[in-house]
């Protein structure tokens, strides 16, 4: 078991890891959403979604840029990556706006990203030395 967390802390595999989850959230947040995500009153849970990927979203390219500085992360890098998963998070509301007749842009998806992305760097900085030993 510690060798697979050995494997799976290498930057290399995290970098996959990160690459392969940034892909395949592109693809569900451009592709029809029909029925994926319930529908009730009340409950905003296409919000909740942009919340809970944009916070795996960050942990996942902050641990590869951890493992792979060797454990030594400036917090200009920190900052770095916050700021270009914002812009992946507009660049997707973009497309959805310009290119689907499904999909709309919503400035309330670009909010929930942010504070996915606030949670998840707090998350990053409580267990980074926990995950990564």
């Amino acid at each position: 078991m510690q060798q697979l967390i050995k494997k799976l802390s290498e930057p290399k595999t995290l970098g996959a890891i990160a690459i392969f989850f940034t892909v395949c959230i592109t693809i569900l947040l451009l592709i029809p959403s029909q029925g994926i995500l319930p529908k009730q009153d009340g409950i905003p849970y296409d919000k909740l979604a942009h919340f809970v990927i944009n916070c795996i979203l960050i942990i996942c390219w902050l641990l590869f840029f951890y493992a792979k500085e060797n454990k030594m992360m400036a917090v200009t890098t920190i900052y770095a990556v916050f700021g270009l998963c914002l812009l992946y998070g507009i660049i997707i509301e973009t497309l959805q706006y310009m290119f689907t007749t499904y999909r709309q842009a919503d400035l309330l998806d670009v909010v929930a990203n942010i504070l996915g992305l606030l949670v998840g760097v707090g998350l990053f900085n409580k267990v980074k030395n926990k995950i990564l030993n």
